[in-house]
């Protein structure tokens, strides 16, 4: 199997920062990258997603295309939903990725909420040729 990801993320406007708060003000970049390494907490959790879709259909290629939220005040990821025009994968792929991601926590927090697209490539692995197989 081999999964590919495409990611882009997006900023709101957000107010002044709270007092008290231990929140960080990221750059885009970062509040990317550090997004992208809490989702990628959950990469076993959506391989075993894939391979159960497997069992269905052992040729299942598709895209699952996610939008979210990252709440500035919890740093929780809510609001996980399908793209559906996006979303090339069976129903029941996509949900058990929304339901793998949904609630992970960016720690620290940010300044800001952040709206992000996510999106997972899956194409299943050719068989063998008979030959290579048996060697």
């Amino acid at each position: 199997m081999r999964i590919s990801t495409i990611f882009s993320l997006m900023f709101l406007a957000a107010s002044a920062v709270v007092p008290g708060c231990t929140c960080v003000a990221r750059d885009a970049e970062t509040y990317k990258a550090d997004t992208r390494t809490v989702l990628e907490t959950r990469n076993k959790t959506i391989k075993d997603c894939y391979d159960v879709a497997l069992t269905t259909d052992p040729k299942l290629d598709g895209t699952v295309v996610v939008t979210f939220k990252v709440e500035k005040k919890t740093g929780k990821i809510i609001d996980t939903a399908v793209d559906p025009a996006r979303t090339k994968a069976p129903e029941s792929l996509s949900k058990c990725i929304v339901e793998a991601v949904d609630g992970l926590t960016l720690d620290p927090v940010d300044q800001r909420d952040g709206m992000a697209t996510f999106s997972w490539t899956f194409k299943a692995n050719e068989p063998k040729p008979a030959e290579e197989a048996a060697s």
